[in-house]
């Protein structure tokens, strides 16, 4: 009679555990994304398992062993910017990193999965940012860890991470702060947060808002006498008419590069109304509330020029495998009707870049000055400038 070995026995548990494992990220052989082969991520001194273990050191699922009544904040926000890759990024995490995204309620839009808009809540719709109200946003994860797979009481999953991807939320580091100081008034649940933010050339990214914004004013002109909401900042209501980008650029872009801070949101509760190109300025106040090695800053000049690096960065901070940097992000959010402004005009780009260059090169000193996580692009790849066109005549 023959024995068997060892491996024999223990290989196809060993499969499960695969199986169990790959369908807990959402990694099928059937996966849609096609492969690719990049480059491994920059030696440092830091593994992305060790970097993992030092902003996430156990304190339970979400770190909820921390929280009053065991709330489950999200562990990683996907701070911005608007029309930047923030749609790319967090569908990439969602499907290939098996990130947890936020549970849809009832009544609302598919994107809130992404998007839980918790942070840019407008004044009179009675939000505090108070323990109560965290424990409803809290709510939107909680599923995160009740989904758990766990075998033999050992998770298959050695840190859940659950994600906010709302761009919104990079006007807003006070609430953030005031969110998670109001679930653990101790500060540790807050040093355990990773934060992720894209920056994007600020006319370009100004341009595609327009774009965007434009797009779906004409959706609602279908069905509406005017624009309503986000659509309205491309309405010309003298004109009863879409506004050009010269239109736009002074009635709206123009009007709101001066810096606002933030109020307190447990004394004040407004609307921020300011350029999200602002980036220094915007850093400066994530900084000064939280350790910028829980900040990754990234370039999306590197998104388009070198992604399977991009993805690397991200991969390491947040510890996951890095062989899933083989996937390609998927581009979203391509809105063309026909109507699409491809290019500004030289002028326009004038006015613009005498606001915009001076920004820039604060942002590229504060970045120098605050090194962040040891992942992070060292020199942060400096902006590269679209073509314009010539005005006729």
């Amino acid at each position: 009679m023959m024995t068997k070995t060892f491996s024999e026995i223990a290989g196809p548990f060993v499969l499960l555990l695969i199986f169990l494992f790959l369908s807990n990220h959402n990694l099928s052989p059937s996966f849609a994304w096609e492969l690719s082969k990049h480059d491994s991520p920059d030696s440092s001194s830091y593994s992305s398992t060790q970097y993992s273990n030092q902003l996430s050191s156990p304190g339970g699922c979400l770190n909820q062993h921390l929280a009053k009544d065991n709330a489950t904040l999200p562990n990683v926000l996907l701070i911005g910017v608007q029309k930047a890759g923030t749609s790319a990024l967090s569908n990439w995490l969602k499907e290939v990193g098996g990130v947890c995204m936020s549970k849809v309620q009832p009544g609302e839009p598919s994107y809130y999965e992404k998007e839980a808009h918790y942070f840019d809540a407008l004044p009179g719709e009675g939000h505090e940012y108070d323990f109560d109200h965290a424990k409803i946003y809290a709510r939107r994860f909680a599923h995160c860890c009740a989904d758990k797979i766990q075998l033999d009481e050992v998770s298959i999953m050695s840190n859940v991470l659950a994600m906010d991807a709302t761009p919104e939320t990079m006007l807003f580091p006070k609430r953030v702060r005031s969110t998670f100081d109001s679930v653990d008034p101790t500060g540790e649940l807050a040093k355990r947060a990773k934060f992720i933010i894209i920056l994007r050339e600020p006319v370009s990214r100004e341009l595609s808002w327009y774009n965007h914004c434009a797009h779906e004013c004409r959706n609602q002109l279908q069905t509406k006498p005017i624009c309503l909401s986000y659509p309205s900042q491309a309405w010309n209501s003298e004109m009863n008419r879409i506004r050009t980008f010269s239109e736009y650029m002074e009635s709206v872009t123009l009007t709101n590069v001066h810096f606002v801070a933030e109020p307190d949101p447990t004394e004040q509760l407004c609307y921020r109304e300011m350029n999200r190109g602002l980036y220094a300025d915007i850093l400066r106040e994530w900084i000064n509330l939280f350790d910028r090695q829980q900040i990754l800053v990234l370039s999306q000049e590197e998104l388009v020029s070198d992604e399977g690096s991009f993805l690397n960065h991200v991969n390491s901070f947040l510890g996951l495998n890095k062989y899933i940097s083989d996937f390609h992000l998927k581009q979203v959010n391509i809105k063309d009707d026909g109507h699409k402004v491809k290019a500004i005009l030289c002028s326009d780009q004038e006015k613009l870049d005498q606001i915009f260059d001076p920004l820039n090169e604060d942002l590229y000193r504060l970045l120098e000055e605050n090194s962040g996580p040891p992942m992070e692009q060292r020199p942060f790849q400096k902006f590269v400038k679209r073509n314009c066109t010539v005005e006729d005549g």
